[in-house]
């Protein structure tokens, strides 16, 4: 038996291994002669030596396009049948194209991103979907940007005032007509209140005498903004100012009024004949009271929705305005909180908080000056905002009628003192009345 295996292992030998050898060559030459077709889907598309005063729409920051595309190749069946989107690349060297261009890729523009595969030797033709190359001149301008009103509630004990700057500018570089574009349309941010906790406002302190108003800067975090044709997401705001960028808010709490009110009585001109200060004069009572020939309101009284600022600019010049009516129009008389003066006292307000502001910013003129313009809309919102009080729940109300050649004036929720000889049941929960005239 073992004379048998030996023989066949010796008995010619040299023309068995001639053989043995031919047949590997010839299953390798086949093995590399097979050609295989395969489809790449997601392939990236890196461009290089674009002109610095062009662009691409689309191009990402580190050179690849954001739109990627499908390969179908053919070449060696081992080599391409391995293949997976990120063992390859496309490189297009744009610095001789027209500003538009259908591409046409070949294995040349393919760089294998896998050491162990030369694309170049087992890849024989390339085929892909139209792809059209469109360059555009590169534009930088400043895109204004509006910050509106936030959403969402101030933390409980807070009023929302205002946010400042107003607006800011973001500097985007681009394709020109993208660039323009935008610059037409700007840009928007809103900020949302809920994410404001009352630990953050509570700790914060106020930069004036005064600390009832405060300034939560915006976290960089919230400082972005999207570029509609831009792929790499939110960008932080690149404008300077942003470094300003607040909300101010209002702690809310009553302020007492610690001087009189006066009161004054409009007569219009076109009910004058039958309503005027010789048929119909104010009367007085426990708490309307004549000072120096002016009637006054003698009520301890708070304010609230303004800050102590505004409360001590205006508390001299506030007075309650009644407007006479005929009873046919109107069974109630209006009445409303007036300021007098009120340019001034604008003026006051805001050259106080100019003044204090430039003490502690540095503020070029610029901001100075739009800052003013803030600061006076923030003192007319006060004026409208401005609300008395007689209690923590109760506002104040003036129930004012016509009465017998009198202006009657009843105050809901007011005890009225007792007179010194009254018995104590005498006591009522509102002001004397006159009976109306008929």
């Amino acid at each position: 038996m073992e004379t048998l295996i030996n023989s066949f292992f010796t008995y010619q030998w040299q023309k068995k291994l001639a053989a043995l050898l031919a047949a590997a060559v010839i299953w390798i030459y086949v093995s590399h002669s097979i050609t295989s077709t395969k489809t790449i889907p997601f392939v990236p598309i890196r461009v290089i030596n674009l002109p610095t005063d062009k662009t691409i729409p689309g191009l990402l920051p580190n050179g690849f396009l954001a739109k990627r595309t499908t390969l179908t190749l053919t070449g060696t069946k081992d080599v391409v049948e391995q293949l997976e989107p990120g063992d390859l690349e496309i490189i297009l060297d744009v610095s001789n194209q027209p500003n538009e261009e259908i591409v046409q890729i070949s294995k040349k523009n393919l760089v294998s991103l896998n050491p162990d595969v030369n694309l170049g030797k087992h890849v024989t033709s390339v085929s892909h979907p139209e792809f059209v190359i469109r360059m555009s001149e590169m534009l930088t301008e400043k895109i204004p940007i509006t910050i509106h009103r936030p959403l969402g509630e101030a933390p409980k004990g807070y009023d929302f005032l205002d946010n400042w700057p107003l607006t800011l500018t973001q500097t985007v570089s681009g394709p020109h007509d993208q660039v323009l574009n935008l610059k037409n349309q700007g840009l928007e941010l809103t900020f949302n209140l809920n994410d404001i906790t009352k630990e953050q406002l509570d700790a914060l302190q106020s930069n004036g005498p005064y600390d009832d108003e405060v300034s939560f800067f915006v976290p960089d975090q919230w400082k972005k903004v999207v570029i509609p044709f831009s792929s790499r997401g939110p960008e932080t705001i690149n404008d300077p100012d942003a470094k300003y960028l607040h909300m101010s808010f209002l702690r809310q709490q009553l302020i007492p009024i610690k001087n009189d009110l006066p009161l004054h009585v409009y007569y219009p001109l076109k009910y004058s004949a039958q309503i005027n200060p010789n048929t119909y004069a104010l009367a007085p009572n426990s708490f309307i009271q004549m000072k120096n020939h002016i009637p006054v309101l003698k009520l301890p009284l708070f304010v609230s929705n303004v800050s102590k600022l505004f409360v001590e600019i205006v508390k001299d010049n506030v007075e309650l305005e009644i407007v006479t009516a005929p009873r046919t129009e109107r069974e109630k008389l209006e009445w409303s909180v007036g300021f007098i003066d009120n340019v001034h006292l604008e003026d006051t307000y805001v050259a106080f908080l100019l003044s204090n502001m430039r003490t502690t910013s540095g503020y070029s003129q610029s901001k100075v000056q739009e800052r003013e313009k803030y600061f006076r809309q923030r003192f007319r919102n006060y004026m409208q905002r401005f609300t008395l009080y007689l209690t923590q729940e109760q506002k104040l109300e003036l129930e004012s009628t016509l009465g017998n050649q009198q202006i009657l004036i009843h105050i809901p929720h007011v005890s009225v003192p007792t007179p010194p000889n009254a018995p104590q049941n005498s006591q009522t929960s509102q002001l004397p009345s006159t009976p109306h005239a008929s």
